[in-house]
């Protein structure tokens, strides 16, 4: 049966429970008044989540400073010494310039990754789509700690037994590793955003025709002419996509850069922002403003990605006609690309994972391994202690309810604006995604300011707004790109029998979109489990979770502590991963992106 035929069968088989001619007047106000009530609410949710605290973000900015907050008399002092001062320029362009190194590094070997998976007949394929995403079950910060333990000079696991080695042989040499510069910070950085270019483009990739490359190549193109004119450039909104995606992160990222950094000599914004939110003496109205000119500069690639997609049927590589792929062959080469790939899984699965096991069991750093360094102390006092029980619970189903909320509001946000073009639907999805381009620290300010006085702070809900504002963009922008390639024939044949959008798009998008709904679902949880920048500001004794517990006892110097908590999130996310594909039979590292 064809996706067409399919889709007058679902809107069939509903209308044996549809209104009857005698209430088909009720129906028809439905639809044609139902969906503008529904998409009018909804702009109003977007606007009071994502907008308000902006709006307070950027308000904060044009405000004078006292010693602990802000003044009540307005003042451009922040925004000149921000926006015109030689010493946030500069923080700026350290961000920047790292960001476009990360973004660049990711992409080549994310993508390269893909159509390696996608588009060859690489051998092992199923055990290397779940080990190239592993990173996504290690937050960035906790990888930290795990570099930490593997690249310091002295007592880094990779340089003692890199220097045991030659020693053994007579021969002195330096460190192999030194985790406390800028390649450390960027090294760290690509290993765990590496994983998004990936999951963002195999999908896209693993659903072309391969016809059109067989075609290519039938004219005379060589297999790299199909891939750079053929195949790239019909997974073009899957690619800007994760660009955009891991230029933010990388871009307001934090703890990385500012841990490292102090050490080796650069500092970036999103630190200074994070110092002049939290050290005595505040400076918030300077936070406030350099906060926005990350939110100009992302405003600009989110206009940029759109322009270049903006005539979306040049992608549609998904419509009601089925199609059979044939891999291209590698030969001999494919161990050469298989021995590359296991570079990328060492370098960000099994070392980082193993010393982060072997940390959490170590009562402090030590260069030589020996029973009196290890230790259970940790995991007893993980399940014995309240704060850890209470963070544990918070982190659990702050999760699960905010990666529903991102599915069902980016899916219908990103579904408007594909099929109900109009400047409406633009301002909306515009609105969406705005608040990934502040950093969260930023981010979590105007949550105070504009909640500091209702009933939700100090509670977990202010952080359950601060989640979705921050991850509805990973909703409204994966989801696009799917939608991006159903035809619209599908919809417009339910349509035609009858059925409002919002049943098309219950009946017929939404089960195609299912293994795409569910990795949404997946990575906005994981993203809401390893979210620190937000909740560092927001949380209170009442709503810890384990991220910003984590960062406490780093903070502190209890690397052991910390990454005892680290390997139990970690757990926590390869338990969604076993889920997921028991349960609903989905394996994300292939849904993701479809």
């Amino acid at each position: 049966m064809s996706a067409v035929q399919h889709a007058h069968v679902a809107v069939g088989a509903g209308k044996s429970r549809s209104p009857t001619a005698t209430n088909s007047f009720q129906a028809l106000m439905w639809r044609w008044g139902g969906e503008r009530l529904v998409w009018a609410l909804l702009a109003i949710a977007v606007f009071v989540i994502a907008i308000v605290p902006l709006i307070y973000t950027v308000n904060a900015a044009f405000y004078g400073e006292t010693r602990t907050g802000l003044s009540n008399e307005r003042d451009l002092t922040a925004i000149l010494n921000v926006y015109f001062g030689a010493e946030y320029l500069g923080y700026l362009a350290n961000a920047l310039v790292l960001a476009v190194v990360v973004t660049a590094l990711s992409l080549f070997v994310g993508v390269g990754m893909a159509i390696l998976m996608a588009r060859t007949d690489l051998p092992f394929k199923n055990t290397l789509d779940l080990l190239i995403i592993m990173p996504l079950f290690l937050s960035p910060f906790t990888g930290l700690i795990a570099w930490i333990t593997l690249g310091s000079q002295k007592t880094g696991f990779v340089n003692v037994a890199y220097k045991t080695l030659f020693n053994t042989l007579g021969i002195d040499v330096s460190p192999l590793i030194n985790i406390w510069s800028y390649g450390g910070v960027a090294w760290v950085m690509f290993l765990f955003f590496c994983p998004f270019a990936y999951l963002f483009t195999v999908g896209n990739l693993r659903a072309m025709d391969s016809s059109l490359e067989e075609a290519a190549r039938m004219s005379g193109a060589t297999p790299f002419q199909a891939l750079t004119r053929i195949t790239l450039p019909m997974a073009l909104p899957a690619i800007l996509a994760s660009g955009l995606l891991i230029f933010i992160l990388a871009a307001e990222m934090y703890t990385i850069p500012g841990i490292i950094g102090g050490t080796a000599g650069f500092t970036t914004l999103p630190w200074k922002i994070f110092q002049d939110s939290t050290v005595f003496p505040v400076h918030r109205a300077h936070a406030a403003a350099a906060g926005t000119m990350l939110l100009w500069i992302t405003i600009l690639g989110v206009w940029l990605q759109r322009r270049i997609t903006r005539r979306s049927e040049r992608f549609v590589t998904v419509s009601g006609k089925g199609f059979r792929g044939r891999p291209l062959s590698l030969g001999r080469k494919r161990w050469l690309a298989l021995a590359a790939i296991g570079v990328y899984v060492l370098s960000a699965d099994i070392l980082p994972f193993g010393a982060l096991i072997l940390s959490s069991f170590m009562k402090y750093s030590a260069p030589t391994l020996t029973s009196d360094v290890f230790t259970l102390t940790h995991y007893q006092q993980i399940f014995t202690l309240q704060d850890m029980r209470a963070a544990l619970w918070n982190t659990t189903w702050l999760a699960v309810l905010c990666g529903t909320i991102c599915v069902l509001v980016g899916l219908l946000i990103s579904f408007m604006e594909v099929r109900r073009p109009s400047h409406a639907t633009r301002v909306v999805a515009f609105m969406g995604v705005l608040p990934v381009a502040v950093p969260g620290l930023v981010y979590g300010i105007g949550l105070l300011w504009a909640y500091i006085q209702t009933p939700i702070y100090g509670t977990p809900w202010i952080l359950l707004l601060a989640f979705v504002a921050k991850f509805l963009p990973y909703g409204i922008v994966v989801s696009r790109s799917a939608v991006i390639q159903l035809h619209p024939e599908l919809e417009q044949s339910a349509r035609m029998s009858g059925a409002t959008g919002l049943v098309a798009l219950r009946k017929i998008t939404m089960p195609l979109l299912k293994p795409t709904l569910i990795a949404i679902l997946f990575f906005v949880m994981l993203m809401s489990i390893k979210e620190l920048s937000a909740s560092v500001l927001l949380y209170s004794q009442k709503s810890q979770v384990l991220s910003v517990l984590t960062w406490h006892y780093m903070d502190a110097g209890n690397y052991q502590f910390a990454a005892a908590i680290g390997v139990l999130q970690t757990v926590m996310m390869i338990g969604l991963v076993i889920f997921t594909r028991a349960i609903f039979r989905v394996q994300m590292e292939k849904a993701l992106s479809k």
